[in-house]
């Protein structure tokens, strides 16, 4: 009877350990962020310049992956320097910081942007990513898509010039196939 007794708490004991992280996972709670539009000169590798994490939640990127993509507005990545008073599309990803799970689903309560005088919001949205492990399984990791607007801040001779840029662009990238 002592041996059946002593063999049920082991296994409580050691259900209880493998349980325990998972118990440690925080609620994300609330993720605030700032979009930047004063950035010209910057490339999309300039990550704290281009939006700034106001929780410490939350951190750029998903594992493996670039936290920023830029599209100009013809459509075509844009690898080089932003130019003032021209519009981009640009993708801001984020993931949980290690201790926080992020929600379900976002909504006001749980995802804060503020805008800087250039930046519209299109899209927001919690996104999958397959990575590969080093032991080559696949992990499940969750992040937060952002996608926005933006046009970088300049002088009003700088955004006429840019928008003319823009309509050129647009008009090279359209094709009726």
């Amino acid at each position: 009877m002592m041996k059946k007794m002593l063999s049920v708490a082991l296994c409580l004991l050691v259900v209880c350990f493998c349980l325990l992280p998972a118990f440690g996972l925080e609620d994300c709670g609330t993720i605030s962020v700032r979009l930047n539009s004063d950035i010209a000169g910057r490339t999309k590798n300039d990550v704290q310049a281009l939006f700034a994490l106001r929780s410490g939640n939350v951190t750029y990127g998903i594992r493996g992956g670039e936290p920023i993509q830029i599209a100009d507005y013809g459509g075509t990545e844009e690898t080089g320097r932003l130019v003032a008073g021209r519009i981009y599309t640009v993708s801001y990803t984020l993931s949980a910081a290690d201790g926080y799970v992020l929600p379900q689903q976002l909504d006001d309560n749980n995802l804060q942007i503020s805008c800087g005088k250039g930046v519209s919001v299109i899209s927001r949205a919690i996104v999958s990513a397959r990575v590969r492990t080093d032991d080559g399984s696949f992990d499940e990791i969750r992040g937060v898509r952002i996608f926005a607007k933006l046009t970088v801040d300049g002088n009003v001779f700088q955004r006429f010039i840019g928008r003319i840029h823009d309509l050129i662009l647009k008009a090279k990238a359209w094709s009726l196939y």
